[in-house]
Order: structure tokens, then sequence, then C-alpha cells
């Protein structure tokens, strides 16, 4: 069964928990969150493969086009308890996200 929140083959351990530790906290505040459709997250050769430019040299990408992750991620949304909350929660990991466009950011290590 397709799952907008699949977690990606290929991402390094700390991707991998990230992606995770995402779902498991969007999960928390919103239990019917989804993608909006979307893949929400990519390994980085994944990424590279389908050509994109940005966040390839990164620990996991994290889309949110149309979807739920959107607040989040998306300086463009004004959530900014939702963007504290989530960057609190990647800084226990020891990552940052950046965003790279209006749709789409990476996670990178700290």
């Amino acid at each position: 069964m397709y799952d907008d929140f699949n977690i990606p083959d290929g991402l390094s351990k700390l991707g991998e928990k990230t992606a995770k530790a995402i779902v498991k906290k969007v999960k928390e505040l919103d239990p019917y969150a989804s993608g909006g459709g979307c893949t929400a997250f990519y390994s980085p050769q994944e990424w590279r493969e389908r050509g994109e430019e940005w966040g390839c040299n990164s620990e996991l990408i994290v889309v949110y086009d149309g979807g739920d992750l959107s607040p989040y991620f998306n300086g463009d949304d004004d959530a900014y308890e939702l963007r504290k909350i989530m960057a609190e929660e990647l800084d226990e990991l020891g990552v940052y996200s950046e965003e790279c466009t209006c749709w789409y950011s990476s996670i990178h290590l700290q």
C-alpha cells in the first residue's frame, strides 16, 4: 500500500532515524497528516537521480508540496510554532533543515 510517509531505502542511519522522528512528531500533532499525495521523503541518491539541483549532499530530502509537512519546514507558511517544534525535534537528533525551494527542504548534520 502506498503511504506518503514511506521511508526510502538508501538513507544513512541518521537519515532514516530523522525521517521516522519527523513522521512521529507530525502524527502526534495531527494523526491525519499526509504528504498531500506526494512522496514526502527521498534519499540523496534518489534526489540526484531525479536531476534535482539542491540538497543532494544531505542526509534526507523532505518534500512538502501540497502536504501537511509544509508548515513544519516552509518559511512561507506563517506557522512559526510548528517550525519551532520541528527545529527542536531535529536539533535533538543533531541535524537541521535547510529550505531548498518553497516545496522541499534538505536535512543536514549540524
